[in-house]
Formats: structure tokens, C-alpha cells, sequence
């Protein structure tokens, strides 16, 4: 595993314009898949928005898939999809939830739409989009970046203790996410140090939003 560094989008599209595949793009087209409300002033969507400016900034070229849930942002070269509003599943929170699953297959249901209208040459999956992510690589062959603000089996354990003699299933899914990512994207070194078990490819650090301000 490489060594363990502070998260930039520069330093990501670089690595990705280097590759072979696409080293002679200008610009990138990314399909960049956000698992909650978005905009709303807090942690992970701030830390999106920023990661968004970015690459609008660079001039890069992103279809971003989130809830219904969330205000717009208007960023140019960067085109906002929201999934269908279902009345009865409304106030989504962090943390794993039914109600965060019924969202996530809709989301999945609108990235097959994209997928069958354009191409991408890189996806940056948030948090549990990274199976999202990882099934169109294993299909499509396109590469995807995971941002992993938590450990995603952590938070299920500890939301459903009786899933505990399960814990083994959850870690090796967990593994193939983090070792099939082109970059792994963890909010601390904490996360970084504890994924190091799996052997990711790459490791970039993006620190809490709420320490840089």
C-alpha cells in the first residue's frame, strides 16, 4: 500500500490522468454518487460540496446522483440528479437506515439510466455507493474513487447487534470495496490505519470538515 496523504481532488484527477486509459483527456467525466440529503450545512456534505467546487473549478465534468432531500448548488459543468421523492420516507439522517436503503436503490436505478446514456471514465462513490461503484466496475471496467467517511460494517454492528455472527460476511465485502478502489478516500487516519488490514491500492486523507474551518 502506498503511504497514507492529505485528500486532494488535484492530487486524484492527477493520478487518474496519468493512467493509460485516459492520460490524454483534458478533462474527466465523473459520476460522482452522494448516499444523503444534499446540500445541508453538516460534515459529509460540506465536505461533498467542497470536493464539488473543485472540480468544477478544474473544469471537469460531474453528474451527481443524490436524495430528493437538500438545497441545489449551481457549479458549472456540474449537473445535480435527485431520485424520485417518495412521500412516506422523508428526514433521512446519518447512519445506516431503511430508509437510507429504499434511496440507495433508487439511486442505482438512476446511475443504470446515466450509464445507459453516457460514458464515464471515473466514479467517486460515497460512503455505501461504493458497491454501487464496484458492480459497474466489475461489468463496465470504469475505476471509482471511494469516499469512506466511516466504516460501514461498524455502523451496522453497532445499530443491529444481532448481526454480530455476521460481523466476518460484512468485513470481507467491506475488503473488496476498499481493495477494488483505484483510491480510497477515509475522513481520518483512524479509518486509514484501520483499512491498512485490507491493502487499498492508494489512501488519501480528507479530514472532518469541522477541523478546517
Amino acid at each position: 500500500m502506498n503511504s497514507t496523504k492529505i485528500f486532494s481532488p488535484r492530487a486524484v484527477n492527477h493520478h487518474f490522468k496519468t493512467k493509460k486509459y485516459i492520460k490524454n483527456r483534458k478533462s474527466l467525466n465523473i459520476l460522482f454518487l452522494i448516499p444523503h440529503p444534499f446540500y445541508q450545512e453538516r460534515g459529509s456534505p460540506i465536505a461533498d460540496n467542497m470536493v464539488l467546487r473543485i472540480l468544477s473549478e478544474r473544469q471537469e465534468h460531474v453528474d451527481v446522483i443524490t436524495y430528493p432531500e437538500g438545497k441545489n448548488i449551481n457549479y458549472k459543468n456540474i449537473t445535480l440528479y435527485r431520485t424520485i421523492k417518495l412521500p412516506f420516507v422523508y428526514n433521512i439522517r446519518p447512519g445506516f437506515s431503511w430508509k437510507k436503503v429504499i434511496y440507495d436503490v433508487l439511486i442505482f436505478i438512476e446511475v443504470i439510466r446515466l450509464i445507459s446514456q453516457k460514458k464515464y471514465d471515473l466514479i467517486h462513490a460515497v460512503e455505501e455507493t461504493v458497491f454501487i461503484a464496484l458492480i459497474l466496475k466489475m461489468l463496465l471496467n470504469i475505476p471509482y474513487v471511494y469516499d469512506m467517511d466511516s466504516s460501514l460494517v461498524q455502523q451496522i454492528i453497532e445499530k443491529h447487534t444481532f448481526l454480530t455472527p455476521l460481523k466476518f460476511i460484512l468485513d470481507w465485502f467491506e475488503k473488496i470495496a476498499v481493495k477494488n478502489a483505484e483510491v480510497v478516500v477515509p475522513v481520518c487516519q483512524a479509518l486509514a490505519d484501520n483499512i491498512a488490514k485490507y491493502r487499498p491500492k492508494k489512501v488519501l486523507v480528507l479530514p472532518d470538515v469541522s477541523l478546517l474551518i
